[in-house]
């Protein structure tokens, strides 16, 4: 029997073990916000002033920015929870790409179906011009966009697929962060303010999302970190300022009218990164406000978020040429409460069945398959795996 061999670092056991239910329904408020603001971007409300209140509480770009916080505050915990070797890193690639790519490809696939169909060919009314050229009919689709489109790596099929580029991304590099942050970790400092300055200089367009965007996660390892090192607790008052803060970047900082000159950048991403890991160590421990999230409507919308997220704008687009023949007649409120309430009633279900056929059951086959990988690495290296 040959000698058995240490892996190439030494698993950290974090004690206890916590459920973060309010980040669940976080999740779920968070991509709900992402949905009213894009349904308000297709179908504009009129006057500025109001415009930019309803900006405010459904605040698009800072969700999204949370939702990369919120990556690294829980996978940081668990990684912490269910500790790996060296051998592990490629086995959690491996779930991270199945937990995240399936719905991706899904959506994609349903919009190109949706855009070879008649009723992508429907007309559309009192729309803005950014509606018309969603999912337009028999857009051009060669092979080579289709695949990038599948792998992120293209957000024509679907608008927000940059964000799964993104999150895919980061998690090559998580695991070794991770590692840094780890116990008195020193390096971990350093490595925090080379991803400030990255993110702070990072390049326009698509290629600097990833520098741009790496901070927010960043962000969430420091605020798991500094839950699991710290007693202070945020009250109420102080998680709804966080939560008002997360809001604040984009409204002072820029215009509903000029938001898509800037959406993209470093002064409105990094403040929204720390206000976000400062909500997100509130929640962390219990009190009324993680108890008013806690409802089971609420962490049932956490569930399907990333379907919602993935499907909303192709359900905007039904929608719209649902609708097209009744809205020039309605008011402006009445518009936008129909269209709303449309576009929920198609994404809703559709991301529940997406959940429930396509996230769960690929989500359990990457666990399997990291599972085997880690048992045949551990064999071929002589040791037992960690669990």
């Amino acid at each position: 029997m040959p000698p058995a061999r240490m892996p190439a670092f030494a698993p950290w056991q974090a004690p206890g073990k916590h459920r973060f239910e309010a980040f669940q329904s976080v999740r779920g408020l968070a991509c709900l916000t992402v949905v009213i603001r894009h349904v308000l971007a297709c179908y504009p409300l009129s006057g500025h002033n109001l415009t930019v209140v309803v900006f405010f509480l459904f605040n698009s770009p800072a969700a999204v920015t949370l939702f990369f916080v919120l990556s690294g505050f829980v996978l940081t915990y668990s990684f912490d929870e269910h500790p790996f070797g060296a051998r592990g890193i490629p086995a959690f690639w491996v779930r991270r790409t199945f937990r995240i790519l399936p719905a991706l490809m899904a959506v994609t696939l349903l919009s190109a179906l949706y855009t070879r169909l008649p009723v992508s060919a429907w007309p559309i009314a009192t729309s803005d011009p950014f509606m018309a050229g969603l999912l337009p009919h028999d857009m051009p689709l060669s092979a080579v966009t289709l695949v990038k489109c599948l792998l992120s790596l293209s957000s024509v099929l679907v608008p927000q697929g940059w964000t799964v580029m993104v999150e895919l991304i980061a998690a090559l590099f998580l695991p070794f962060i991770w590692l840094c942050s780890r116990e008195n970790g020193r390096i971990f400092l350093p490595v925090a303010l080379a991803s400030l300055a990255l993110s702070a200089f990072a390049p326009a367009g698509g290629k600097g999302l990833p520098l741009l965007y790496g901070f927010s996660f960043i962000a969430g390892i420091t605020a798991c970190r500094a839950w699991q090192n710290s007693v202070i607790v945020l009250t109420g008052t102080g998680i709804v300022l966080a939560a008002i803060g997360l809001s604040l970047p984009t409204t002072l900082l820029t215009s509903p009218e000029h938001l898509g000159e800037v959406f993209n950048s470093p002064k409105l991403v990094i403040p929204e990164s720390f206000f976000a890991a400062f909500l997100l160590y509130g929640l962390a421990r219990p009190g009324r406000v993680t108890a008013l999230l806690t409802v089971r409507p609420l962490l049932w919308l956490g569930d399907i978020s990333f379907s919602l997220y993935l499907v909303h704008f192709l359900a905007i687009a039904l929608a719209g040429r649902f609708l097209s023949p009744v809205l020039p007649a309605l008011p402006l409120f009445a518009r936008e409460a129909l269209v709303l309430a449309t576009t929920l009633l198609i994404a809703l279900p559709f991301s529940a069945l997406l959940f429930r056929r396509v996230e769960l059951p690929l989500n359990r086959v990457g666990h399997r398959l990291s599972k085997r990988w880690l048992r045949a690495s551990y064999r071929d290296g002589g040791v037992s795996p960690v669990r």
